[in-house]
Parts: C-alpha cells; structure tokens; sequence
C-alpha cells in the first residue's frame, strides 16, 4: 500500500462560526450529509465534532454524537474519529463521556497544554449570525486548554480498555515527549498515531516547509523511524499547502476539511468538506498517489473494526 493515502476529513470542529461560512454544517443531519459526501469523493476518516442545532453553538453532548455517527455508519464504513476536546470548562470524566459510549475505532488525543488564539477572527465580522459568536471568539483569549499528566493517563487507560486507537494531535515540538512517556508507561501502544497541526491560529505552529520537517524529524529522533504513522492538518489558506508538502514527504494520511477551512481555493467558499477532498485527491493523483478506502485504513492504521464500535 505504498502508493495509498489516507484521506481526512474534518467535517465541523469547534473553530469556526456559523457566521463565516452558510455552509458550516451545524444540525446532526448536515453533519453527516457532509461526512457521507466526503467519504464519496475519497476520505477514509471523517473527525467528528457536533453543535447545537438551534445555533451552531460547539456541544459535546453525547447523545449528538450517537446521532451523528449511528446516522453515518447506516449509510457508509467511513472510519469515525470523535474529538476529546468537548467544551472548554468540562471537566476530563465528561469529556470522556460520549468517547466512552461510542467506544470508536479512533478518537482524537490532545496531550499537552496548548492556547487556541481563535479571538483574532473577531475583528473580520461587524455582525453575526448569533449573539454568542463574538463572546466565544474573545472567551478564547482567557482559556487555555491545558491537560495534566494526570488527565493523559485517564485518556490512555480510557482509550487502550477500548481498544480505540488515538490519534495525537501535537502542536509543537515539545509535545512530542508526552507521546514517548505514554508508550513508556504502557498507556498507549505502538505504532502511534501523530497528526502535526498547523495555525494560523495565534499559540499553534506557524505553517511552513521549515516548520513541518523540524517536527517530523523531532518525531524520528524521539519516537524512532518506523514507530508512528503522521498525518497533517492546517488552517486557513494553508491547508492545501502544507498537506501537499506532506504528501511529497511521505505522510501517510493528510486532513481537510470544513473545521480547517470554509475555503476551496482563493475567494471560493467550500460548500461541502468533499470540496477540499476533491482539491487535495487530485494533486494526489498527479503524484502517483490513490486515497485509501475505509478497508485499507484501517489494515494501515491497525485498527479494531467498525463491528466493535458501540454505535
């Protein structure tokens, strides 16, 4: 499978506002119209976050989540990766509430401490959709999400008693270690699964060639070559970008999507996450590269299985 990619999508986070794109999906039923999509045009994975559906308001409610992913895995094998984030003031036990009813193939895994500086979008907008749009935007500026070393050992044993597999998202070098301590502790296996993520956002790492090879070569010297498998994300304009540059290094699994970008190129808005699947499938292609389906993910990835999910 040396010539197959894997193929994310990210079909809604917590980053952007209803206010920036009318086509964010916001009720369960976009959510997975949009994931569906994407797994049409060629993504293996869609990353999960759901919303409020009377405002778009970011929710970490577990009973959304069922929705969501019971609603996809009717129509489609896509491999779903639910976020750990949850809201900003959970607490660690509740955000790992929904994780713990689904019990996925894959969830995200924030494991250091890390500033999300989305208060910057606020000054692009004189009016809203809803009223709290620009108080979220300027909450981030107080909020930091922070786990403890205590809070990365719940979500180990969590996620190894589950057989779910995490997917590390590091944005900086240092974050790294906390990956190698948790292999030394036995609270999560190898080969592990690292996604480098990429700003613009103020606290993130700044998108660049120089920047991408300086964290791949961090995870070489630490983790040691042949012990993870990468995937990249980035924001904004950088999206295509710096997965392309990905892509000609050798990374196994890129992500796009709607929680990245409401963009598909310069000044067009992306009406779906399938958009930028698409865009990224076909540099893809003139790289020899073919994305990988579901099935093959999962064999690359090592993963349990869509029969063992609790959804």
């Amino acid at each position: 499978m040396d010539n197959k990619l894997i193929i994310t999508a990210a079909i809604t986070g917590s980053v952007h506002i209803p206010t920036m794109s009318d086509y964010l999906p916001i009720t369960p039923d976009q959510i997975v119209e949009d994931a569906v999509k994407a797994h049409e045009a060629g993504a293996a994975i869609a990353h999960i976050h759901v919303r409020n559906p009377e405002n778009g308001f970011p929710s970490a409610d577990p009973e959304l989540f069922i929705e969501v992913c019971s609603k996809i895995k009717a129509r489609c094998d896509l491999i779903l990766l639910p976020t750990t984030g949850g809201g900003m003031n959970q607490t660690t036990e509740e955000k790992l509430i929904p994780i713990k009813r689904l019990e996925p193939e894959m969830c995200s895994f924030d494991p250091a401490p890390f500033n999300f500086g989305i208060f910057q979008i606020a000054g692009r907008f004189k009016e809203y959709k809803y009223d709290w749009e620009p108080e979220y935007l300027e909450l981030c500026k107080n909020v930091t999400f922070r786990p403890t070393f205590n809070d990365d050992m719940i979500y180990g044993k969590t996620f190894m008693e589950m057989d779910t597999k995490p997917e590390f998202e590091i944005y900086e070098l240092g974050h790294v270690s906390y990956v190698k301590w948790l292999l030394e502790e036995n609270l999560t296996k190898g080969p592990v699964h690292l996604q480098f993520v990429f700003g613009p956002m103020v606290g993130w790492m700044t998108p660049s060639v120089k920047h991408l090879v300086l964290i791949y070569d961090e995870a070489k010297e630490v983790l040691g070559e042949g012990n993870f498998t990468w995937s990249v994300a980035a924001g904004g304009r950088f999206q295509i970008p710096i997965t392309t540059t990905a892509m000609a290094m050798g990374a196994q699994n890129v992500r796009v999507g709607l929680e990245d970008s409401v963009y598909a190129g310069k000044g067009i808005m992306a009406k779906a996450s399938a958009d930028q699947v698409n865009m990224i499938k076909r540099i893809a292609k003139e790289m020899s590269l073919e994305p990988a389906t579901s099935e093959e993910t999962r064999q690359i990835l090592g993963l349990k299985g869509l029969d063992k999910v609790n959804f």
